[in-house]
């Protein structure tokens, strides 16, 4: 399939899968390439998601800077941003939520491939989809990217794995397959009725059980601007508090994540990526198109 990628575009990303090809960093690529890997689908954001376990962070920032790259860490838990010219590299080592680091899972079950001359490796469709359902927020929402994954690699989805990467948040998993059969009411047999069946067994034997007690909103780990006000003035527990707590990381990185958000939403022009290196003036995608470039890239 003939994508449209600038020149310049490969050549900048080229350089940096090079330069950690070369140093052996264990990566994978995820975002808009594992995405159009699994479905065809392209979308030229001008930008790269690599994702990589936090003790190599670091050093890859060091090698993209030492390539000519701008690079800065932006959360100490989970990102950290490289640029040039307009482009950039997302370096991702955890999940902005808190909810888990990038783990060995990731690289065992990844899928091999080709891209702008290099050997790589792509996210496994599985961590994918699990990632992004994470991304519900009422400024990005990848649902469909969710839908369109599963429509088109459903038949290289372990359906046993996945249900247990989502472990105790397996309600969120059947929302987006209920989700799933709205959308492709032909198509719904591409989710097993095996797993239809367990995960409304749970559902029936979680209606049948008390609440629990504790007043916790999730809402946070799918959307932190939106669900502030239950946080904040209806009492509700944040469950980012203690996902951060137990990865080492201090609670009052939670709090700083929350007074950042209620500052975006008092003062809404200033745009949601104010403040956090995202897609900052300067670096912004311009939205011209490129010239058509093949983009070669082949699994195995």
């Amino acid at each position: 399939m003939r994508i449209r990628v600038d020149p310049i575009e490969r050549e900048v990303f080229g350089s940096a899968l090079a330069a950690l090809n070369q140093a052996r960093v264990r990566y994978v690529l995820a975002g808009s390439y594992a995405t159009h890997h699994y479905t065809s689908i392209w979308r030229d954001t001008k930008d790269m998601d690599i994702f990589l376990v936090p003790e190599d962070a670091p050093r890859s920032l060091g090698m993209l800077a030492a390539i000519g790259f701008d690079t800065r860490m932006v959360d100490r838990h989970w990102l950290a941003k490289a640029f040039k010219g307009e482009y950039m590299i997302d370096l991702i080592f955890g999940q902005g939520n808190w909810l888990n680091p990038i783990d060995h899972i990731w690289f065992d079950r990844a899928d091999s491939g080709m891209l702008f001359g290099h050997h790589v490796r792509f996210a496994p469709v599985e961590e994918v989809i699990w990632s992004k359902a994470y991304v519900a927020h009422r400024e990005r929402y990848d649902g469909a990217d969710i839908m369109h994954l599963i429509r088109y690699a459903h038949d290289k989805i372990d359906w046993d794995h996945i249900v247990a990467r989502f472990n105790d948040h397996w309600d969120l998993l059947f929302s987006y397959l209920i989700l799933y059969r709205f959308v492709y009411p032909s198509d719904r047999d591409d989710i097993p009725r095996r797993i239809m069946h367990e995960l409304t067994h749970r559902l029936d034997e979680q209606i049948d059980q008390l609440a629990p007690a504790e007043r916790i909103c999730r809402g946070t780990l799918i959307d932190r601007f939106s669900y502030l006000f239950d946080v904040e003035q209806k009492g509700y527990t944040d469950p980012r508090d203690e996902l951060a707590r137990a990865w080492g990381y201090p609670v009052e990185d939670v709090a700083h994540e929350r007074s950042w958000a209620r500052g975006v939403l008092r003062k809404p022009e200033n745009g949601y990526e104010e403040g956090r290196s995202k897609r900052i003036e300067g670096y912004l995608p311009s939205g011209e198109a490129g010239t058509d470039t093949q983009l070669d890239q082949t699994s195995h």
